[in-house]
């Protein structure tokens, strides 16, 4: 290659360089031994820039903090692209500061309470004012703490084993003890058990879990627990969910953020890389030094399913604001680790003795793997993002067709390929995922079209056949409330209405054949606003922007 071309690895250590992007083959073979595969002349590097997202959400959350410094917070509304809208779940009023940044009162039952470490603006306004000590509950309350968890956890990227994690969860040893999960895991299943559960809530205070959670989350990562990464990783999966489920987009988009740097930066997207595949047995050496080698196929499924639920978690953000600019793009990362399996494939030891190219295989659709449940679910929103990102593009297809085509037969051949869902007993494992994988697919055909819908009669064809399968699919599987929890249903929905009422508009004709579909969404919709600010955000705003359809509500 051209001299000074080299990546800076290969420059230091004065050897040959292919220039590969964005990691060249010898950074690759490097198996973690090396620092990132960075270009000099290049502009910022990969690294440069997700730490300045991170520093940016970080500023962001310290402004929400001090209120008297800004009025309001101007972000991306995902569902005009054609005007710039606050993407704020309280329309009529200017953004509060986190709950976590406020004093709260001593609570009734809190879990733990060390002195506080600041990893972040947030965790810093946690003072030991704030933090008291809290007695576990008892263990028949932890009991009903877990199984209110446990029936909704598909929904907010629980990837842990269960039966491990729950074994351990139990264990009469105090909170930090390396037989249990960690403190801020621990706090997070608390967290979501009394949000879920009326009855817990009575009893036990959510903001203290959530305060505690917060206060543990980067103490744990510097603690000697055996699983402070994996289990931080968890916690902040779970918090992103719980935030957005409540309306705060700024502390989601952090913890989203969290997740996917302590991922990169632990490995877990280059698990079975050639050359290190077999790494629970002790022949090979494990890809990377953050984590020990898995000690068997249990523990090494855990870290696949971490790395592809914050994939899809990641690209849940993406598709809710339309954007990647406070988001990581995975899509363009080297991923080898292998498509999630169910766990008794984990226990046979059925994954592949190497894996490569993850995701490229796939939207080179070279690849026919990852039929699971879990890893059907994570194509669609690999496709989802992908849709999203041409969408806002704001390209005419013109310009962008071999990439549209390319991504729409991709789509097409994915949906055609899907388990017939008809065919499965309505309390069948795993239906509930199936059922928002199938929908994520249809609205990725959705965001590739609709923007040319209205000149192109192939698109218009293709979205409103797409937004009737997801109205057909509500109306078939009628929606469980462990739905309600998934956050990404709403804006799916969403998206369905926005082509059935831009149908209607063309024409009063027909409204006699859209506006039965359109009912069974919204009323779903509506149903499930009760308990979450960004269902009824959402309704909010169609309410809004299509007031001849207002006798639906």
């Amino acid at each position: 290659m051209l001299k000074g071309k080299a990546c800076v690895n290969c420059r230091r250590r004065k050897i040959k360089c292919d220039g590969e992007k964005p990691v060249c083959s010898q950074c690759a073979r490097s198996n973690g031994s090396f620092e990132d595969c960075e270009y000099p002349g290049g502009g910022p590097t990969q690294t440069q820039i997700l730490e300045e997202r991170i520093s940016h959400v970080q500023s962001r959350i310290h402004q929400l903090e001090n209120p008297s410094e800004i009025i309001s917070v101007p972000l991306h509304h995902p569902y005009d692209p054609a005007s710039i809208a606050n993407f704020d779940f309280a329309p009529n009023r200017s953004w509060s500061a986190p709950s976590h940044s406020r004093r709260l009162p001593t609570t009734r039952s809190p879990m733990t309470t060390p002195s506080p470490v600041s990893r972040s603006p947030a965790l810093r306004s946690i003072s030991t004012a704030t933090l008291t000590h809290i007695q576990e509950p008892p263990p028949d309350v932890m009991q009903l703490v877990a199984d209110a968890f446990y029936h909704h956890c598909p929904r907010f990227g629980f990837f842990l084993n269960i039966e491990r994690f729950h074994k351990s969860f139990l264990l009469q040893f105090p909170v930090g003890h390396p037989a249990r999960p960690s403190a801020a895991l621990i706090n997070a299943v608390f967290l979501w058990g009394t949000h879920l559960s009326p009855t817990l809530a009575e009893t036990y205070d959510e903001r203290a879990f959530l305060r505690n959670t917060l206060h543990y989350l980067s103490k744990d990562l510097s603690s000697s627990h055996p699983q402070k990464v994996l289990h931080g990783i968890q916690a902040e999966v779970l918090l992103s969910y719980y935030y957005l489920k409540n309306g705060k987009v700024l502390e989601g988009n952090y913890h989203a953020n969290a997740a996917v740097s302590l991922s990169l930066s632990a490995g877990l997207h280059r698990i079975r890389t050639p050359g290190t595949s077999n790494i629970f047995q002790g022949n090979i050496r494990p890809s990377n030094p953050a984590l020990p080698s898995p000690t068997d196929g249990i523990e090494e499924g855990e870290r696949i399913d971490a790395f592809w639920a914050v994939l899809v978690l990641n690209n849940y953000w993406v598709a809710i604001q339309e954007s990647h600019l406070m988001f990581y793009d995975l899509q363009n990362v080297e991923v080898d680790t292998p498509w999630p399996m169910d766990s008794t494939e984990y226990e046979l030891h059925l994954l592949p003795q190497e894996s490569s190219g993850t995701i490229k295989n796939f939207l080179e659709n070279t690849s026919i793997e990852g039929m699971s449940i879990t890893a059907l679910h994570a194509k669609a929103a690999v496709l989802l993002e992908q849709a999203t990102v041409l969408r806002t593009h704001g390209k005419k297809p013109a310009s962008c067709s071999e990439a549209l085509i390319q991504l729409d037969s991709l789509i097409d051949q994915f949906k055609s390929n899907f388990p017939l869902l008809d065919r499965l007993n309505s309390r069948a494992p795993g239906r509930e995922t199936l059922l928002i994988t199938q929908m994520m697919a249809h609205v990725a055909t959705i965001k590739l079209h609709q923007p040319f819908s209205d000149g192109h009669k192939h698109s218009r064809d293709k979205s409103l056949f797409s937004a009737q399968s997801i109205a057909g699919l509500t109306r078939d599987m009628m929606p469980t409330r462990a739905l309600q929890i998934d956050p990404i249903l709403g804006v799916l929905w969403t998206s369905a209405c926005e082509v059935i009422m831009q149908e209607m508009s063309r024409s009063t004709a027909n409204h006699g054949q859209w506006m039965p579909l359109l009912q069974v969404m919204l009323s779903q919709m509506t149903k499930f606003s009760a308990g979450s600010v960004l269902m009824k955000f959402l309704v909010t705003r169609l309410q809004r922007k299509f007031t001849t359809t207002t006798t639906v509500w």
